[in-house]
């Protein structure tokens, strides 16, 4: 796994289920990037479906800069190998590299759009 863009890591662990005490149900990695409002880009590791997501936060911001989202979202996640849950509303990625250059090319439109 690539550590050179992460700069923090949480694990999550759940507590309810002694199946899963001592392994993450679910990790959170905040990395050295920047969303369109400066804010670190954070994407989510689930454990248990082997995939990464961004729990919607990037589409949510393409929602609130363009009424085609879903024809943007689904533009940039072809061109880049990541899979787009409509109804969700959310990334999702098999390796983390995937979801957050999609991710980065999402922000990048969504600057340069205005």
């Amino acid at each position: 796994m690539n550590f050179l863009f992460k700069k923090q890591i949480n694990h999550y662990y759940n507590e309810t289920n002694h199946k899963y005490v001592n392994e993450p149900y679910e990790v959170t990695y905040i990395t050295n990037f920047e969303d369109n409002h400066t804010d670190s880009i954070i994407y989510y590791e689930h454990v248990s479906k082997g995939v990464y997501g961004d729990e919607g936060f990037c589409i949510g911001e393409l929602i609130r800069q363009t009424d085609n989202w879903a024809k943007v979202a689904e533009r940039i996640c072809n061109r880049y190998g990541c899979e787009l849950d409509v109804d969700r509303k959310e990334l999702v990625a098999k390796e983390d590299y995937i979801l957050v250059q999609t991710m980065l090319a999402i922000y990048a439109w969504i600057e340069f759009k205005n």
